[in-house]
């Protein structure tokens, strides 16, 4: 036998057998997986569970600590059956900066959830951070 044709046909064996772990370790992820039930996605507030949190308290995770900031304002863009376009501002202590991105954001009421916090300026309740949203029905 010459050596190509060995390593060709010990190659593709290998290579073969490998797939087959890899199927059995996919069909024992899904098992475990829909064993286990599927945790529900919580879905992100629209404007009208925000309307009543203005002045409250929110914390934000920059790291492990949470970062204390107040909602100022929701401001409604458009509101309609096909969707939900709006803006929170949020102040945190001027002693404290985020940089924009995306952070985990907590309410005692509405849970944790992702936002992209964007600088929008400061004032006399420190710096002003601003979340946009564009949620579709």
């Amino acid at each position: 036998m010459e050596r190509r044709t060995f390593v060709l046909a010990t190659g593709g064996l290998l290579g073969g057998s490998g797939l087959c772990g890899a199927a059995e370790l996919a069909k024992a992820r899904t098992a475990a997986i829909a064993s286990a039930g599927a945790a529900p996605v919580p879905a992100l507030a629209g404007s009208a569970a925000y309307l009543p949190l203005v002045q409250e308290r929110f914390n934000v995770y920059p790291g492990n600590r949470g970062t204390a900031m107040t909602l100022l304002s929701v401001k409604r863009h458009f509101e309609t059956a096909r969707g939900d376009q709006f803006s929170l501002t949020f102040a945190v202590p001027a002693s404290q900066s985020l940089a924009s991105g995306a952070y985990e954001v907590e309410h005692a009421s509405l849970g944790k959830q992702t936002m992209y916090l964007q600088l929008a300026g400061n004032g006399p309740e420190g710096n002003y951070y601003r979340a946009d949203f564009n949620l579709l029905n």
